[in-house]
Parts: C-alpha cells; sequence; structure tokens
C-alpha cells in the first residue's frame, strides 16, 4: 500500500503544444503509481495562442473513454487550465458553462500589457521590469479570475532561468505575491506546486517553498501538486520531492476536486 499521490496538470494532445495521447498520459501515471490525475489542457485567448474553440465534446468523450479503460487503477479528472480568465471572462465563462469540468486551473502566461512572458525577448528589458510585470499580472487573476487553483504562482522564473537569466527570488516581489496569495485566501481558491522547473534541472518548483509558507501563514489550505507534463514520460515527475517539500511547510493533506466542489487527502 503506497501513499497517495495526485498529478493535478497534465497536458495531452487537446493542447496546442502537446501531442501526447491521453491514453499514453494515464498508463504512465499508472506507472509510476499516481492515484490521480487531472487532464487539464489549455485554453487560452492570447494575442500569440491559436484562438481555436476548445474542443469540449471530444476532449470530455476522450475523458470518458480513458475512465473506462483504467477504471479502478486511476482516478481521472476533468480539468481545464485557463490563461488569463480575469481578462477574457465572457470566453472563458462560455468554455465552463454547460460543461462538468472537474477542476479549473488558473494561469498567467502573459505579463502585465499582454507581454508574452515565456518569450526570450520579454527578458531583453530590464529583468526587475519583467519581473514586476508578471507579478502585476498575477495580482489580477487571483483577485477577479474564475478557477479553482491558481498554476505555478512564480512561471517567470522558469522561463528567466531556461534563457541563462537571474531571478533574484521572491522577496523583491513580496507585496505583489502575498497580495495574491492573500486574494487566493478571501476568495477560497488553492495553489499548486508544480515540478516543471525540476524537470529543467532547476533547484526550486513552481511556486518556491518560502511562497508555499507564505501561503500557509495567511491562511491558504488549498494545494494541489502537478507536473505540468506535455510528453508521456513526465507525468508524475518529481511529485515525490514535491509532497515533502509541502509537509516541511506543514500541509498534511492536499485537495482534490470533483464537480468543482473541493474534498481532501490525507499525505
Amino acid at each position: 500500500m503506497h501513499d497517495y499521490m495526485q498529478d493535478y496538470h497534465v497536458h495531452t494532445d487537446f493542447s496546442e503544444d502537446s501531442r501526447t495521447r491521453m491514453e499514453a498520459a494515464c498508463q504512465s501515471a499508472i506507472a509510476r503509481n499516481v492515484d490521480e490525475i487531472a487532464i487539464t489542457d489549455h485554453c487560452d485567448f492570447g494575442p500569440c495562442d491559436a484562438h481555436e474553440e476548445f474542443p469540449t465534446e471530444d476532449y470530455l468523450a476522450a475523458i470518458r473513454n480513458c475512465r473506462e479503460q483504467f477504471r479502478g487503477g486511476l482516478i481521472i479528472r476533468a480539468g481545464i487550465e485557463l490563461g488569463e480568465p480575469h481578462l477574457f471572462p465572457d470566453q472563458a465563462a462560455a468554455v465552463l458553462s454547460g460543461y462538468d469540468f472537474d477542476v479549473v486551473l488558473g494561469s498567467a502566461h502573459y505579463a502585465k500589457g499582454m507581454q508574452a512572458a515565456w518569450h526570450r525577448a520579454f527578458f531583453d528589458q530590464p529583468l526587475q521590469d519583467a519581473y514586476e510585470s508578471y507579478f502585476r499580472q498575477v495580482v489580477d487573476l487571483a483577485a477577479d479570475g474564475d478557477f479553482d487553483v491558481l498554476a505555478h504562482l512564480d512561471l517567470v522564473k522558469r522561463d528567466a532561468r531556461k534563457f541563462g537569466n537571474v531571478y533574484d527570488g521572491p522577496g523583491p516581489y513580496a507585496d505583489m505575491i502575498r497580495a495574491a496569495l492573500t486574494s487566493l485566501v478571501e476568495r477560497g481558491k488553492g495553489i499548486e506546486l508544480n515540478t516543471s522547473p525540476l524537470r529543467h534541472e532547476q533547484m526550486e518548483p513552481c511556486p518556491s517553498v518560502e511562497i508555499l509558507r507564505w501561503y500557509r501563514e495567511l491562511g491558504g489550505e488549498i494545494l494541489t501538486l502537478g507536473s505540468d507534463a506535455h510528453t508521456p514520460d513526465a507525468v508524475g515527475s518529481h511529485l515525490d520531492a514535491a509532497k515533502e517539500m509541502v509537509k516541511s511547510v506543514g500541509f498534511t493533506r492536499l485537495a482534490i476536486f470533483e464537480h468543482r466542489s473541493i474534498g481532501w487527502k490525507e499525505i
């Protein structure tokens, strides 16, 4: 009997940036002793995105097929990752209305002013300006977006480091980050610990353990783990390390979602 493990951030070929079949993602989760996954494919509305209608019916049909195929071996949640839902409330509402999603991730991939924060050119400006503009977007997302869990809160550091830039930690941006965390707590929203930077040989996940501690100190309780996998081999990666990190901060349970209602699993 192994300890409970979840991966609540998995992408398949319903995302523009993944070619992973949903069945392959599920098989990888089972192979890594993951008990529960959320398939959270991208739905983005920004200027660099494809603007194709999210194929909700086909996606949910694939979820149903995988639930049948892997029944008894894996819990599969129907999720979606909305990019900047606070800036595109009508589009987000149209996707969410009438469909039975279990969990909705809210993400900031663009900084304030809709600068694409994952492009190398974004970091050509003074780095402090880049980081501040990203966290200003996170503050607005946390305050106004329709989602259940805020994904990879300090994602900007992952791409900054990927392009060889220095990220000076959360300290200089603490006021903005704490404002975002306060909004999450007041609104009953969660955060995830996203392990994707660890997969890229970076030293810390998104967010850092320090930010996790701030969230807990502010009264935050709703926490999920996610690999942000876009390939089968990434599903479930570094989740054991993530679990130890959240335990070190004092978390004793993870949030689970069904029909956008919260439950709990002890860790």
